[in-house]
């Protein structure tokens, strides 16, 4: 089979691949992490290409895979398996199928022991594409026999199309399965009429998800905005754990400058 070629994507993509590569690196540095699941949604097993400088670039899938000392065993979720070839020989699987779908969150946690620990990353590629519903389920059937809930990383997007499609009756159902409730639409009402501005209404949506996080039982919700202050981010990191604090590693990480082959492409915040 023809091996796809890389897809073009920013450099502010690229800086996100590089920072939670770095971020998975130093959770597994820890004696403790060692023994834990690592489960990925929405995996996509692609390459990419920076449209600034022309390097090609591993997708997050290969550069955990290749991470030392790394987990004890990997689930990928994907639409798609045909282009997860030459896999490494370790405890890896992947499931095909939508996420959404009972059968497949089945597939995922019944290659998952319940005595594990599991990180779980998380990476819509749209808000349609995920439903608090399957947040919840995912949550409840990644708790260990100990009722440990599972590390979370979540890269949630701020997608333009949410607040484009804000005020179309049509769109409203999506956006309710997205949040779990309609509650949202007294935002979009208050950015309708200019008594918030789109920054305003972005953090008061992120807000609103992060509270459905904290009524799920996690002991440490935390966020971080990787753009300049007064700037509207693509995306936020959100991180979700019954055990213990990451946002100081985090910040951290997602703030040291970091290097495309020959470029320096990204200043701290």
């Amino acid at each position: 089979m023809k091996t796809p070629d890389p897809r073009l994507a920013s450099r502010a993509f690229c800086h996100k691949l590089e920072c939670t590569e770095e971020f998975l690196k130093s959770y597994t540095s820890g004696k403790a992490a060692r023994g834990d699941c690592y489960l990925e949604l929405f995996t996509r097993f692609e390459k990419y290409r920076c449209k600034e400088t022309g390097a090609v670039l591993p997708g997050l899938t290969s550069r955990v895979l290749k991470i030392k000392p790394g987990f004890r065993r990997y689930i990928f979720a994907t639409l798609n398996k045909h282009a997860a070839d030459n896999l490494p020989e370790k405890e890896v699987f992947v499931i095909t199928g939508n996420i959404l779908h009972d059968s497949t969150q089945r597939q995922v946690f019944d290659q998952i022991p319940r005595s594990s620990s599991i990180l779980c990353v998380i990476e819509p590629p749209g808000y349609r594409r995920l439903r608090w519903s399957t947040m919840r389920k995912i949550i409840t059937g990644g708790t260990s026999w100990q009722g440990c809930r599972m590390d979370m990383l979540m890269i949630l997007p701020l997608e333009n199309a949410l607040f484009k499609n804000m005020n179309r009756p049509d769109c409203a159902n999506s956006i309710n399965r997205f949040f779990g409730s309609d509650k949202w639409q007294g935002i979009a009402k208050g950015l309708a009429e200019s008594r918030i501005s789109p920054l305003q209404a972005r953090v008061k949506m992120v807000e609103m998800y992060i509270g459905n996080l904290k009524k799920e039982g996690y002991r440490h919700v935390e966020i971080f905005s990787p753009a300049k202050p007064g700037r509207i981010p693509a995306y936020l990191v959100i991180w979700a754990s019954d055990l213990g604090s990451r946002i100081r590693q985090i910040k951290s990480i997602w703030q040291t400058p970091r290097f495309l082959p020959g470029e320096m492409f990204h200043k701290p915040s």
